[in-house]
């Protein structure tokens, strides 16, 4: 299990904006920029250490993107759920792929595409595509190890956990999948109401929420 034991006076890289390199080869065209604000964690008073990682997959990959021209590239990259965003690394240089609008990147067998979230474009996993569209957004969230760890003489450990939340677009307009039966019944359209209902599905489960996706675009 990796460790990461970071303290709160490390410094804030520069925003991922700050800086834009275009990087060009034969098949297309994209920007990169600084990596967003790195993972921080205040351990200075608590000495904790941090367990876990804040990636989908610690290990780079190769990652194809496609950009709105149709243009491939093929980079070596993995997906930072702290701020949702894609890293890559190219000649000895770690940047972050900036989230453009008509940009595709399949990475570990997922596809990630830029999605507005509240005003903010990040990568999210597209699950099921066509006029229904259905993402999900990676998140973290710290499970905090027990205050009286020390006074019991046991490790005090913070784990990272990987957490994601569901998105639906609707009439161009990207809203987070709703949770209780009453905002269901109210968000979605009647027909995606009946086939839930027709075929037994839960809208509290992701692969059936996606069974229900697919079922829509395919009417």
């Amino acid at each position: 299990m990796k460790y990461l034991i970071i303290i709160a006076t490390f410094l804030f890289a520069n925003l991922i904006f700050g800086q834009i390199n275009h990087i060009n080869d034969e098949s297309g065209t994209f920007q990169t920029g600084n990596i967003d604000s790195p993972f921080l964690r205040v351990s200075n008073q608590s000495g904790n250490k941090i367990e876990g990682s804040i990636y989908l997959n610690d290990n780079w990959e190769q990652a194809t993107i496609l950009d709105k021209n149709l243009n491939r590239t093929t980079v070596l990259a993995k997906f930072n759920a702290y701020n949702s965003e894609i890293e890559i690394f190219k000649d000895d240089t770690t940047s972050a792929l900036l989230p453009v609008p008509g940009l595709n990147v399949t990475l570990n067998q997922k596809k990630f595409v830029a999605v507005l979230i509240e005003d903010k474009f990040v990568f999210a996993e597209i699950l099921v595509e066509g006029k229904n569209n259905l993402y999900k957004v990676y998140d973290i969230k710290i499970n905090k190890a027990p205050s009286d760890a020390k006074l019991l003489n046991l490790e005090s450990t913070d784990r990272v956990v990987i957490t994601s939340n569901l998105y639906y677009e609707k009439d161009g307009i990207i809203n987070e999948f709703p949770i209780s039966k009453k905002d269901i019944n109210e968000t979605l359209d009647s027909q995606m109401i009946k086939s839930s209902k027709t075929e037994r599905l839960s809208l509290k489960k992701e692969e059936d929420i996606i069974k229900l996706f697919k079922l829509a675009n395919a009417r």
